[in-house]
Parts: structure tokens; C-alpha cells; sequence
């Protein structure tokens, strides 16, 4: 796992002198696939695209999904490159080579529209709660090591960061990973040069993963609610 990191931590920060924004974000995804992908249980894939609801409304453009193939099919245009239902995603990434205010600002605002789409089990997810845990995973930060955290950046930007926050997982290579965890808390893991901040994130998405099929939180969706026609 730490040859993972490392090699895509490197692969990230070569992408710089590409000098192609789209073929840039291109090599960060693939980068923070290979730290999943070898370790995602057997029903879960990784994807990019959108997320869509039964209402046909959209999120904005995803870079990572974590998805269960089991519970609904996603409608796939290449072998990553699809369009996932709300209900059997599970994690959201916007993925940047470095964390600023303005990547921060963007990312929160994207969760939003992840955290507004409908589904059957809307009623029970009240509040900046979704079936999809919005993650926002940098590579590097603008910040400096002396000044203040990528935690205290957020909570500028999010007023409901303290109890019911957008974005519940921050992961930023070299500074640190946060969580909110079920208990309404905060949890920090600070940054080691063997890339704890990382393994952290990366099995505590893999536990959740494994816990959450077998719980009442996520009952099997109906796929003719997807199929009927758009309400008049």
C-alpha cells in the first residue's frame, strides 16, 4: 500500500508538467484509483461521470465514484466513464493536485448537488446528509506548514461544519486526513512520511464499505424507479 501511495503521489505531481488541464485531472483520478482499486471489496468498482437520481436530475461531474454494481446498474459509455445511481453510490471524490480556498469553495458546492438529488430513502437523510459521502483528496496545498491547517481552511467555507457539515472526509497528502464521524465528531490523523493520512482514509472507506451492505440504512433500491416516466 505505501509503493501505492508513493507511486501515485509521484505520478500526481509529475501530471504538473503536462501542461494539459484535462489530461492533468485524467492522470490525478487514475493516480488516486490505483490507492483503491486493489483494495475495494468485490461487489464495488470505481468510476467517473455523474450521479443521477430517479428524477433524472444530475450532479455535477465527479472525479472518482465508489459504486455497488449489485445494488444498481450504472449507465456506462466507456470501462469508467458513466452515469451512477444515487442509491448504490457511496463515495464522491473531487481530487485536485493542490488544496486552495477556491478548490475547497468548488468542491463543497458540488457536494451540495450530490446532497440534494432524490431517492427513496430521502425522508431519513435529513439535513448534509447523502447515500454519498462527498471526499475532497488533494495531492499537495498552497497553505504553508506554519500557518494555519486545511481543517481550519474549511471551516471558513462550510458554516455547517461543526455539526452537519458538506463534505465529510478531507485527505491532504503531507498534511493530514479529518472525518465526521457517525458519533458527529471530528477525527484527525495527522500527516507521517509513511503516508498514514492515506492509509487511514483508504481503510476506513474499505471497513465502511464492507459494514454498509449488511445495515439497514441501505435497502435495496427499485430499478422501475428509474424506468417510469418523469413525473408530469
Amino acid at each position: 500500500m505505501i509503493n501505492n501511495i508513493q507511486y501515485a503521489v509521484s505520478e500526481a505531481r509529475n501530471a504538473a508538467r503536462v501542461r494539459h488541464s484535462g489530461l492533468i485531472g485524467r492522470i490525478r483520478e487514475l493516480a488516486a484509483e490505483q490507492i483503491l482499486r486493489p483494495v475495494l471489496p468485490a461487489a464495488f468498482d470505481i468510476g467517473t461521470g455523474k450521479i443521477v437520481d430517479r428524477d433524472a436530475a444530475l450532479s455535477a461531474e465527479v472525479d472518482l465514484v465508489i459504486y455497488n454494481r449489485d445494488l444498481l446498474p450504472a449507465l456506462m459509455y466507456s470501462d469508467r466513464d458513466g452515469i451512477y445511481p444515487i442509491e448504490s453510490t457511496y463515495y464522491a471524490f473531487e481530487i485536485k493536485s493542490e488544496c486552495s480556498s477556491g478548490n475547497l469553495a468548488d468542491a463543497i458546492e458540488k457536494a451540495r448537488q450530490i446532497i440534494a438529488l432524490d431517492h427513496s430513502q430521502k425522508e431519513s437523510y435529513q439535513g448534509n446528509k447523502s447515500p454519498a459521502v462527498s471526499v475532497f483528496f488533494a495531492f499537495g496545498s498552497d497553505l504553508s506548514l506554519e500557518g494555519k491547517s486545511e481543517f481550519e481552511r474549511y471551516k471558513e467555507l462550510d458554516a455547517a461544519w461543526k455539526d452537519d457539515p458538506v463534505i465529510k472526509v478531507i485527505c491532504v497528502v503531507g498534511r493530514g486526513y479529518w472525518y465526521f464521524s457517525a458519533e458527529n465528531r471530528w477525527f484527525y490523523q495527522p500527516a507521517t512520511n509513511a503516508f498514514d493520512e492515506v492509509l487511514i482514509l483508504v481503510s476506513h472507506i474499505v471497513n465502511t464499505l464492507v459494514q454498509r451492505p449488511i445495515i439497514s440504512d441501505r435497502p435495496a433500491p427499485l430499478f422501475g424507479d428509474y424506468l417510469r416516466p418523469p413525473d408530469e
